[in-house]
């Protein structure tokens, strides 16, 4: 039973919907038609901002042996073939591009970090001389040691030889430029051996020394070792 009330309700409502559906159709395409609506006419010809120029033709081919000469003036910056009979002295004459006066022959132009063009004829300033070593200089910056040149043998303490003295005694010497033993101090000490060895150290000689091919003083460590004969 429910199923053919739903059946019969169905067929009902179907008529129904297609007949709503063609009245809007209906609507939709007569109102248009029946109202007082002014189509705009098309439009003839091509608008302004479309128009462009019409391309100019190209230029007529005219063969090179038809065309007229073109007189080109002669060049003067060629060089001369014929030798002249004879040399004229050069003067002084202005760069006509720039306006400015060549300096003589071997200076740069003048304006180029010269103004008048004579750099040249002008001696350089001489080189300054190189800064002198510092004094003393240590063995350790020299070409070559010191050479001893005069000798003296430390004479032994008769104190220290009957005290069976031995030791190193180890001093810190300054020589002049003439090679002289100027400033002498003892840095390790044997006390009964220190003025022995000092007394010595003092009467030897060194050739000069050298240090960028000038006479310096030398700043040297020297140790004398004393032992005793047995």
């Amino acid at each position: 039973m429910a199923r053919d009330g739903l059946r019969s309700h169905l067929s009902g409502s179907v008529p129904i919907s297609i007949a709503a559906h063609l009245v809007v159709l209906l609507l939709l395409l007569i109102i248009p038609l029946a109202a007082d609506v002014a189509l705009p006419l098309p439009e003839r010809g091509i608008p302004e901002f479309v128009r462009a120029m019409p391309v100019p033709p190209p230029p007529a081919f005219v063969p090179a042996s038809q065309r007229p000469a073109t007189p080109t003036a002669p060049s003067t910056d060629v060089a001369p073939i014929d030798a002249p009979l004879t040399i004229e002295q050069e003067v002084a004459r202005t760069d006509p591009q720039f306006d400015v006066p060549i300096g003589p022959p071997g200076g740069l132009p003048a304006g180029i970090g010269d103004p008048i063009g004579t750099a040249a004829t002008v001696a350089p300033p001489p080189l300054p001389e190189p800064p002198r070593p510092p004094s003393p200089v240590r063995v350790a910056q020299l070409p070559e040691p010191p050479r001893k040149i005069v000798d003296a043998r430390p004479v032994y303490p008769d104190i220290a030889r009957i005290s069976h003295v031995e030791g190193t005694v180890i001093m810190e010497a300054v020589l002049d430029t003439s090679g002289r033993v100027t400033q002498l101090r003892v840095v390790r000490s044997v006390p009964l051996l220190d003025q022995a060895a000092l007394d010595a150290v003092r009467q030897w000689r060194y050739a000069p020394s050298l240090y960028g091919g000038r006479p310096v003083s030398v700043l040297m460590t020297i140790t004398i070792r004393f032992t005793l004969n047995q």
